[in-house]
């Protein structure tokens, strides 16, 4: 179950504002990032989505809030298992029914008095009248045999729910029915931004009330409760685990020795959150204290001290709570709301907060709303939402992550300069077209490393000549403890002009080998195993090459056009005219009882000696943008690019970008943003897929 599209007519400050279509992604969850400052309007989406999705869970949820002058509608999207399962659960349903509807044609078709036409008409008009009584369950069949998405409204009768309401307040109380009790789990979660962990012992009276705390029943009414209530439940929940565990191993081991025929010995339930406790904190584990009846829930720290749950820090706490939900509910394929879940998280802890998130179940649909430049950054600018008000009418909007410019400007907004590119030991400036999504690309497929450095994009080639001057005059240095460094795209430098890029630091400059960070990504069992998985497009790698192939011939003509463009604009970069130490050390003026005049000898000179150097470069402009130059520029590039075309030279020297934008175009996926942002985390998670050029890199910044 996934959100499909979200439209809000009015809800709260937010007006006439459109979300989605959102996919389906069975292989990995999905994150969907709200960001802008307190009072932006990030957070009533997240409890739209909750109210969209609440009556099925928990009503009391639901009746807490008023909806007054508000009007909405939200898509709900089904998974193709999902929908496999309403519908069969459904044609069981009807099965009884069924079969007395066949038994009623097979006499119809066997009587022998009645004309064919006759049967006909009779067989439909009672097929009509059976089915009548069941129409609900018939109509979602045909509904689900053609539709993957329902959808939920509040007073909004212009879109999809507006047509049919009654079927679509079917769709929705039988799907969330049918899930629930064939996968015996939550359907989504919501955890509020007023999370607070206090301070209390366990009532020892609870352990009488645990087969209720483990109905699925109850687990349900906590989805969506509020954030005091649903801490507590998680709480007095643990603290129980190794109660029972103990209780029924011990029954188990007494029928065992009584003879009685025994199931599987029971496990111990506490072994996934204390898996979770290790990878999250590294040495910590739970401790038993061998209470007859707990007290609490204990935690052994690397020191050995034995310390209480809630004596642990509310980060600590923070990150272990959210994700004992996903553990507790066995989530997937759901949704999930969190406000702010960077709640009493230091930077890293809230990076590792998301990527846990993202991994711990797979196919979920988790929301955010935060204020947080890590988890912006973990998201991904194609899974990030800004919110921000208008300056005329002060109501609140949406920016899409994809339009950079603007994202930026917000970026700045919320976290000043030196918030939004981040401070660590080392600085890597990067420069190239495309170097804000490189960013993006370093700090997903080098997670552990990015508190040892962090990325600064130069946004555009445009700003090549500033990037230069400002970091080559301070990357031979440092400031205080920081290092400097920059990675730049090959673009169209030729070997000569790499090397003179090299000379200028020791070890601090890389010129990466290809084109631009986009040849990376450009591996076809990569790409393959993308199609299928996410866009469900069944590709071979020899295929996509084929495709890739072709998209080089068709850029072949750009890519002439500016490889000699590129380097004739460096044939014109400032020309140097320095003149030497001519005058050093003379007066060019003369001063007499206060009055200054200029000493004509040596205006002459300085005339004289510029005009030589400009008579010179003059001389080399002229020979070096010649017809004759210029024709053995295109001559050089036409060479460089047939070679390549007739190698897989191709793959390095083509613009990256452009090339995985032709293909995409090709195969019929728009939004090619998202697309790299799915080929980056498929190279995450099969790392020896990743270039060790580009390894060796980030070996040597981090050997700093």
């Amino acid at each position: 179950m996934y959100i499909n599209k979200i439209i809000i007519k009015k809800f709260r400050h937010l007006e006439d504002e459109e979300l989605g279509p959102f996919r389906f992604n069975n292989k990995t969850s999905d994150l969907v990032a709200f960001a802008g400052p307190n009072g932006s309007g990030k957070s009533s989406v997240l409890e739209l989505i909750g109210y969209s999705l609440s009556n099925s869970y928990s009503l009391n949820w639901q009746l807490s809030r008023t909806f007054s002058g508000f009007s909405f509608e939200v898509g709900i999207g089904l998974s193709p298992d999902e929908k496999t399962i309403v519908i069969d659960s459904l044609k069981k349903e009807l099965e009884p029914a069924e079969k007395l509807l066949e038994e009623a044609i097979s006499q119809i078709d066997s009587k022998t008095e009645l004309t064919h036409e006759q049967k006909e008409i009779q067989k439909q008009q009672f097929t009509e009248q059976h089915k009548r009584p069941l129409k609900h369950q018939y109509d979602i069949i045909e509904y689900l045999t053609r539709n993957s998405v329902y959808y939920r409204a509040f007073d909004y009768n212009d879109g999809e729910y507006g047509k049919n309401p009654t079927l679509q307040n079917q769709l929705h109380s039988y799907a969330t029915r049918e899930l629930k009790d064939l996968l015996k789990r939550s359907l989504g979660f919501f955890l509020r931004a007023d999370r607070h962990y206090p301070q209390a012992g366990f009532d020892q009276r609870k352990i009488f009330s645990y087969e209720n705390v483990k109905r699925k029943e109850h687990l349900w009414t906590m989805a969506f409760n509020t954030s005091e209530i649903q801490y507590q439940d998680m709480y007095e929940f643990l603290v129980q685990q190794r109660y029972h565990y103990l209780r029924e191993l011990g029954n188990y081991h007494n029928q065992k020795n009584k003879g009685v025929e025994v199931e599987n010995e029971p496990t111990d339930p506490l072994l996934p959150y204390e898996e979770l406790l290790n990878r999250l904190f590294p040495f910590y584990k739970f401790a038993d204290k061998n209470e007859s009846v707990p007290s609490n829930l204990f935690i052994e720290i690397p020191t050995g001290e034995i310390i209480t749950f809630n004596d642990l820090s509310s980060g600590e706490k923070e990150v272990f709570f959210i994700l004992s939900f996903f553990i507790r509910h066995n989530v997937e394929n759901a949704i999930i709301v969190i406000d702010e879940p960077e709640l009493h998280l230091h930077p890293e802890l809230s990076r590792l907060l998301i990527r846990n998130m993202k991994s711990i179940r797979d196919g979920n649909q988790i929301w955010v709303a935060t204020h947080n430049s890590e988890i912006i950054d973990e998201a991904g600018r194609d899974k990030v939402i800004y919110v921000t008000r208008d300056i005329s009418t002060r109501k609140a909007k949406f920016i899409a992550g994809e339009h950079e410019q603007e994202v930026i400007a917000q970026l700045k907004d919320m976290f000043g300069f030196s918030g939004y590119i981040g401070v660590a030991k080392n600085l890597v400036f990067l420069e190239g077209d495309n170097s804000s999504q490189d960013r993006k690309f370093y700090s997903t497929l080098f997670p552990g490393e990015s508190s040892n450095f962090k990325i600064v994009p130069s946004n555009s080639s445009d700003n090549l000549s500033r990037i230069n001057s400002a970091i080559l005059s301070i990357i031979e240095s440092s400031l205080g403890w920081m290092n400097f460094f920059l990675v730049r795209d090959r673009d169209y430098l030729t070997e000569e002009m790499v090397d003179k890029y090299k000379t200028h630091s020791e070890g601090k400059i890389f010129v990466l080998s290809k084109h631009e960070i986009e040849n990376y990504l450009i591996d076809f069992e990569i790409i393959s195993n993308v199609l299928l998985d996410i866009f469900n497009i069944e590709k071979s790698p020899d295929e996509i090459k084929i495709y890739f192939y072709r998209a080089a011939l068709k850029l072949s003509s750009d890519v002439i056009r500016d490889m000699v463009a590129f380097r004739l604009n460096l044939i014109l970069s400032p020309q140097d005219f320095s003149i030497g130490k001519v005058l050093s050390m003379q007066p060019y003026f003369d001063s007499n009882n206060g009055n200054i005049t200029l000493l004509d000898d040596r205006c002459e000179i300085l005339k004289r000696k510029f005009n030589e150097t400009t008579e010179q470069i003059q001389e080399s402009l002229a020979s070096s943008l010649s017809q004759a130059s210029i024709e053995t520029v295109l001559s050089d590039c036409e060479s460089e690019v047939r070679v390549a075309l007739e190698t897989d030279g191709w793959m390095n020297l083509f613009p990256g970008k452009e090339l995985i934008e032709t293909v995409s175009k090709e195969l019929g996926i728009t939004n090619t943003i998202s697309f790299q942002n799915s080929l980056i985390k498929e190279f995450s998670r099969k790392r020896e897929h990743i270039s060790p050029e580009i390894e060796e890199i980030f070996e040597k910044i981090n050997a700093t």
